[in-house]
C-alpha cells in the first residue's frame, strides 16, 4: 500500500498543523467529517470558548451599563437645553407625564424635570465627562473582546489614534443601537395602528399582517447594517467583507428573534408594580448580556471562516517537548522467580561456609 506525507486538510489546525487523532472518530467528529457546515459550527464554538466569550460578553455587559447611566445624564441635559428655550413645548410635556403617572409620581417626574432645566449646564458638564470616560472604556473592552476572537492583537500602537478610533465607534455605535431598537419599538409599539387609522387602511383586510412583516423587514436590514459594520470595524485586524457579510447575516437573524422576545419580556415586565421597579434594569443586562453573545459568536464564526484562516497572521505555536521515559517492567515469568529463588539460595550457603 502507498503512502503519503500530504497533510488531511480536515484534522489540520489554524497553525498548520495536523494534530495526532483516533483511529476510529467519534461521534462528533464522524458528523465533522461528513459535513463542511458542522465541522464550521465546531470551530466557531472552540474559538469562542477556548477566548472566554461568555466571560467577555459579561465584562462588555457591565461596563455597557455602567456607560449607559452618563449617557443618559448627557442626552437628558441636552433635552434640558431644547426645552428651555421652547416653553410651549416643555408645558405640553409636562402635561402628558402628568396624565400618564397618576398621583404624586407624576408631580415628582415633573419637578426632577425642572431641576433637570435649572441645573442644564451642570449636568451636561459632569454628563458629558463621565459620559466620555465610561463610553470610551465601553468600546475598548467591546474591541478588546472582539479581537480575541480574531486572535488580533489588543494592545501597542498609537494610543491617541486608538482613543479616536474608540470615540468614533462609540458615536457610531450609539447610532446604530438607536436605529436598530428604534424600529423594533416603534413595530411593537401603537404607533403604526394610529399611523394606519390616520391613513383610513386600519380597516384593509390583513394589513396587520402586512405590517409586520414590513416592520420585520425594515428591522432584519437595520440589524444587518449594525452587525455588517460592528464586524468590519471592531476587530483591530483586517476583517475580509465577504466574510464579514455573511457573519452580519447570521447576527441580523439571532438578534431579531431576540429583540422580539425582549420586547414581550418588557411589555409583560412593566405591567405589575414589582416588573415596573426591578425589571427594566435586568432586563436591559440580560439583553445588553445576549446581544454581545451573539456579536461575539458571529466574530468567532467569521474568524473560523477558510477566507479568515488563509489571512490570519498568528504567532508561532510554542516548540514541542519530547520526554522520553525508559520504563522497566519486572519480570514476573514462572523462569524469572525459580532463578530469583535460586540465587537466593545459593548466596545464602556461601554466607554459611564464610562463617
Amino acid at each position: 500500500m502507498a503512502t503519503s506525507t500530504k497533510q488531511n486538510e480536515q484534522r489540520t489546525d489554524e497553525f498548520g498543523i495536523e494534530r495526532a487523532h483516533a483511529d476510529d472518530p467519534g461521534f462528533i467528529d464522524k458528523y465533522r467529517e461528513k459535513w463542511e457546515w458542522f465541522d464550521h459550527i465546531m470551530r466557531m464554538q472552540q474559538r469562542y470558548s477556548k477566548n472566554g466569550g461568555n466571560q467577555y460578553a459579561a465584562g462588555i455587559t457591565y461596563f455597557s451599563v455602567l456607560s449607559m447611566f452618563p449617557i443618559l445624564m448627557l442626552s437628558f441635559a441636552i433635552a434640558a437645553m431644547v426645552l428651555v428655550r421652547q416653553p410651549e413645548l416643555l408645558e405640553r410635556l409636562q402635561d402628558r407625564i402628568a396624565e400618564a403617572l397618576s398621583g404624586t409620581l407624576g408631580d415628582t417626574v415633573n419637578e426632577i424635570l425642572d431641576t433637570a432645566i435649572e441645573q442644564r449646564s451642570v449636568i451636561f458638564g459632569v454628563g458629558g465627562l463621565t459620559a466620555l470616560w465610561s463610553g470610551l472604556s465601553w468600546m475598548n473592552h467591546l474591541r478588546y473582546g472582539a479581537s480575541k476572537m480574531w486572535h488580533y492583537p489588543v494592545s501597542g500602537g498609537n494610543f491617541i489614534m486608538h482613543k479616536l478610533r474608540d470615540l468614533l465607534g462609540l458615536i457610531g455605535l450609539m447610532v446604530a443601537m438607536f436605529i436598530a431598537f428604534g424600529v423594533t419599538a416603534v413595530g411593537s409599539s401603537g404607533l403604526t395602528q394610529t399611523v394606519l387609522e390616520w391613513l383610513h387602511l386600519d380597516e384593509v383586510p390583513g394589513i396587520s399582517y402586512l405590517t409586520f412583516g414590513v416592520t420585520l423587514l425594515v428591522g432584519l436590514i437595520a440589524n444587518y447594517l449594525v452587525f455588517l459594520w460592528m464586524l468590519k470595524y471592531l476587530p483591530r485586524g483586517e476583517v475580509p467583507m465577504k466574510v464579514a457579510a455573511k457573519a452580519a447575516l447570521l447576527g441580523a437573524v439571532a438578534f431579531e428573534v431576540f429583540k422580539q422576545i425582549g420586547s414581550l419580556f418588557f411589555s409583560k415586565a412593566l405591567d405589575n408594580p414589582a416588573g415596573a421597579t426591578f425589571g427594566p434594569i435586568i432586563g436591559v443586562m440580560v439583553l445588553l448580556y445576549f446581544v454581545w453573545r451573539i456579536y461575539l459568536y458571529c466574530c468567532a464564526w467569521a474568524a473560523t471562516t477558510p477566507e479568515a484562516l488563509a489571512i490570519a497572521k498568528l504567532d508561532a505555536p510554542g516548540p514541542a517537548v519530547i520526554h522520553v521515559r525508559e520504563v522497566v517492567k519486572p519480570d514476573t515469568s514462572v523462569l524469572a522467580v525459580g532463578s530469583a529463588a535460586i540465587s537466593g539460595v545459593r548466596d545464602s550457603i556461601k554466607g554459611l561456609f564464610k562463617r
